[in-house]
């Protein structure tokens, strides 16, 4: 079989692992919305190489396979690139709304043409034209309108990655878009960097309310969910993972999920048994997988700078104190050269947060044989 090992993708769902937690109120929430009609939000944030986009689409997968008739929850899912205003923000959804409904009704009429029933598949309808009255209304407007003009539609899921890319104004939407009342209920996901949560309420706190108690700043895998990441691409397989590689691979990666894909990929032996000895000889080549996103993050870090890093990665927080430094052997010098190489930011008296992504001292650590 090819590598089922790719760092350069989002996990496929069915080999994605972990997260339990995050799936779990995700499918209450899918619930909620399917039998009792309640709509919901869920916010996803974390340094880059976390998983992010992959748990997205493990969503995504869930609300389309999962459980009976969850297929008839419409969609709409946008990765963001650039910097998106209200205006454009209510542009793609309904670029979404009015792509998803003209899919699901050619699936359901080439069904009809070969002969095959979905009886349980809606056909999903609009009785607006969203090009028609964009004419002579707004976006929200018309966002509005065709919401309430759907049929055969019991949820909508709506799932914005990157949303670090939208403005005050398309913020302070997303809490229109869920409050507005309509006979659809709605599950809003959205995903951003380390920063996003703290961004989002310092921006426009009242749309923190949509997310109470569904908020999650995801990180590093534990060993068990590593172990399930590496052994669900190989269950019909006769590559075999050894306890003790797979216990190496997750020390030497820390459980961050990008590392955890570079150095699974470098290690692959089809229909071999995967040793340990086989994961320490392919760190060089999960090195070279893995330089072209990460190699240039702490270009002129010594060995020590990275050293001091990883001890303070150690602390395992996002915000830290001197002292928690200190109490790492991180000598006042090398905090004030993290600082310098914005590994670290001094927020206030005696307080830092990280400015850089753990991984990067990770893989700083692999490349130098730290």
């Amino acid at each position: 079989m090819p590598n089922p090992y790719d760092p350069q993708n989002p996990v496929k769902p069915h080999y994605f692992g972990g997260r339990r937690i995050m799936i779990d109120s995700f499918k209450e929430r899918l619930g909620g919305a399917l039998n009792n009609q309640q709509s919901g939000g869920i916010l996803i944030y974390g340094h880059r190489g976390v998983g992010k986009t992959s748990l997205l689409q493990k969503f995504i997968d869930i609300a389309t396979n999962d459980v009976e008739n969850q297929s008839n929850v419409l969609i709409l899912y946008r990765r963001l690139s650039a910097k998106i205003d209200s205006e454009q923000l209510y542009n793609i959804l309904l670029e979404e709304l009015n792509s998803k409904i003209r899919e699901r009704q050619t699936i359901v009429e080439k069904a009809k043409e070969i002969g095959k029933s979905f009886s349980k598949l809606n056909a999903f309808g609009l009785g607006i034209d969203i090009k028609k009255e964009k004419e002579s209304l707004s976006p929200f407007q018309v966002w509005k309108l065709a919401l309430n003009s759907l049929k055969d539609v019991p949820c909508i899921m709506i799932a914005i990655d990157d949303a670090d890319e939208l403005d005050i104004s398309a913020l302070g939407e997303l809490k229109t878009v869920m409050e507005e009342i309509t006979k659809v209920p709605i599950i809003l996901i959205i995903s951003g960097g380390i920063e996003f949560e703290e961004q989002l309420i310092g921006k426009y706190s009242p749309i923190a309310r949509i997310f109470s108690g569904a908020s999650y700043n995801i990180s590093r895998l534990d060993y068990e969910e590593t172990k399930e990441v590496l052994l669900l691409p190989l269950e019909k397989e006769n590559t075999k993972w050894i306890e003790d590689a797979i216990k190496s691979l997750h020390k030497f990666t820390l459980g961050y999920p990008y590392l955890v894909q570079c150095l699974a990929k470098a290690s692959y032996k089809e229909n071999e048994e995967i040793t340990r000895n086989i994961v320490e000889s392919s760190i060089e080549n999960a090195v070279n997988i893995g330089k072209a996103w990460l190699g240039h993050e702490i270009p002129n870090a010594s060995d020590n700078d990275v050293v001091s890093f990883l001890k303070i990665v150690e602390i395992n927080k996002e915000i830290f104190t001197n002292s928690e430094i200190s109490s790492k052997d991180v000598s006042p010098p090398y905090i004030g050269r993290l600082v310098k190489l914005k590994v670290i930011k001094k927020i206030s008296y005696g307080r830092y947060k990280l400015e850089k992504s753990p991984i990067a001292a990770i893989f700083e650590k692999l490349k130098r044989g730290i």
